[in-house]
């Protein structure tokens, strides 16, 4: 066994300290094209890096904190319609196998009682949906307060409530409602992000009765959130744990 010092350890772990790690959901991007388009949407941050890891991960390194907070704030991005997921890479991040069980997504989280708008409230509400990852900076300054924008680490296994209810201090029932910047395809048999039921490579073949009837058409897929009401998901959701992080500062 290779045990490492620690002070080696903090100097590769400092080597990536402004870095984001991400994959395109539902499809793969050639890193040429994959680098144009990155350069043009994000060349207000300046000189970034990007690496490739195995299963489609890349690892984005930046030059500074802000602007790889800049980054991860101002999502959601694509490369040719296909959702770039982000999130912060951190030391002792586990190795990332191919199949995405999890997945960090943006919400936003609306009718929350004034009493809520805390680190903690707002991390109790978000856990509902999976675990928190972080808040955008407008959220955690309170500069807005009509809705709360969170990123949360969402579980392929797990449904994407449209409501959460809650109970105030004074026994009232409120239905505090999500909404999500983007829904991935999901795999109902694996489980996993990262590709379809349709699509997916394990699925059983048709008995010789079924090969002639016609597949109902696929239900899954992008939904894109073009204003309030539109493309919700259904479903409730009960408070959980929280976990959630403010937005990292300078």
């Amino acid at each position: 066994m290779a045990e490492m010092p620690e002070e080696i350890l903090a100097e590769g772990a400092k080597e990536w300290e402004h870095a984001l790690v991400g994959f395109f959901v539902g499809k793969k991007i050639p890193f040429r094209s994959l680098l144009t388009v990155l350069n043009k949407k994000w060349s207000l941050v300046g000189k970034f890096s990007i690496h490739t890891a195995e299963n489609g991960i890349f690892i984005f390194k930046y030059e500074s904190e802000a602007a790889r907070d800049w980054i991860l704030n101002n999502g959601p991005w694509d490369v040719w319609g296909v959702h770039l997921a982000l999130r912060l890479w951190e030391r002792d991040l586990p190795p990332i196998s191919s199949g995405f069980a999890k997945i960090p997504v943006w919400v936003k989280l609306m009718n929350i009682p004034m009493e809520y708008w805390t680190v903690k409230g707002l991390s109790r509400l978000a856990s509902v949906l999976g675990s928190p990852l972080h808040m955008d900076p407008a959220t955690e300054s309170k500069q807005l307060i009509s809705f709360a924008r969170i990123c949360v680490e969402m579980k392929a296994d797990k449904e994407f409530p449209a409501v959460i209810k809650t109970r105030r201090s004074n026994g009232e029932i409120v239905e505090v409602k999500v909404e999500y910047s983007w829904r991935p395809p999901v795999c109902d048999r694996c489980k996993v992000f990262d590709h379809s039921t349709r699509a997916c490579p394990v699925k059983p073949r048709l008995r010789p009765e079924e090969q002639g009837e016609r597949a109902a058409p696929d239900p899954e897929g992008w939904v894109e959130v073009k204003g309030k009401g539109k493309e919700k998901t259904s479903g409730e959701g009960t408070i959980g744990v929280p976990t959630l992080k403010p937005a990292l500062k300078n």
